[in-house]
C-alpha cells in the first residue's frame, strides 16, 4: 500500500507534537514545584510555572465535575477523536492543510486529555504569558497543538472546495400545458 500525502502528515506531525508535548510535561514535573516555582523567562511577558489543571484546555471548567473529571474529559476527547478520525478519512489523499490540521489537533488531544489524565489524574500546564500583570490562562504545547490546528481548519474553511465532477447543463424550461397554448 502506498501512503498519500495525508497520511505522511499524520505519521509525521501527530507523534512529533505527542513526543514534544510530553518531552516538555515531564521536564516540568520533574523540576518545578506545582504552584511555588516561577521562571521568569522574559520579565513581565513569559513565565514557566507548573500547574496541574484538572479542567479543559486554558483550565476551563476547573473543579466543575468533582472527581467525575478524570473520566469525563478522556470520554469527550474519545468522541473528538472519533470525529477527528472520521474527517481524515473523508479527506482527500493529496490534500494538506485538512490533514495537517487534523494531525495537530489528534496531537494536543491525546497529548492533554488522554496520556496525562490517565498517567497524572490532571493535565501539566507550564506556560504563562502576560502583560502589565494581566495573564493569559497557563497553557501547555498540546494547547499550542491543538490552536495552530483550528487556526488551519478556519484557513482550509476558506479554501474553494474542488468541484466533483462537470457542471450540470441548464434544464430548458417548456411552458406547462405544451406548446402553442395561451
Amino acid at each position: 500500500m502506498k501512503l498519500t500525502r495525508k497520511y505522511w502528515l499524520i505519521i509525521l506531525i501527530t507523534p512529533v507534537m505527542v513526543a514534544l508535548d510530553q518531552v516538555t510535561k515531564a521536564f516540568i514535573h520533574s523540576a518545578l514545584t506545582p504552584y511555588v516555582t516561577t521562571v521568569t523567562l522574559i520579565p513581565d511577558y513569559l513565565n514557566i510555572i507548573h500547574v496541574q489543571n484538572t479542567g479543559m484546555a486554558f483550565s476551563l471548567f476547573t473543579g466543575r465535575f468533582g472527581g467525575y473529571g478524570i473520566w469525563v474529559f478522556p470520554l469527550i476527547t474519545l468522541f473528538a477523536l472519533g470525529i477527528i478520525v472520521y474527517l481524515f478519512s473523508r479527506a482527500q489523499d493529496d490534500a494538506i492543510i485538512l490533514p495537517a490540521a487534523l494531525s495537530f489537533v489528534l496531537a494536543g488531544a491525546l497529548g492533554n486529555n488522554l496520556i496525562d489524565r490517565l498517567h497524572w489524574g490532571y493535565v501539566v500546564d507550564f506556560i504563562q504569558m502576560g502583560y502589565g500583570g494581566h495573564y493569559w490562562p497557563i497553557y501547555n504545547v498540546a494547547d499550542i497543538s491543538i490552536t495552530i490546528g483550528i487556526v488551519l481548519l478556519i484557513l482550509d474553511s476558506f479554501r474553494p472546495q474542488p468541484k466533483l465532477g462537470p457542471e450540470p447543463k441548464p434544464v430548458e424550461q417548456v411552458p406547462l400545458g405544451g406548446a402553442g397554448e395561451s
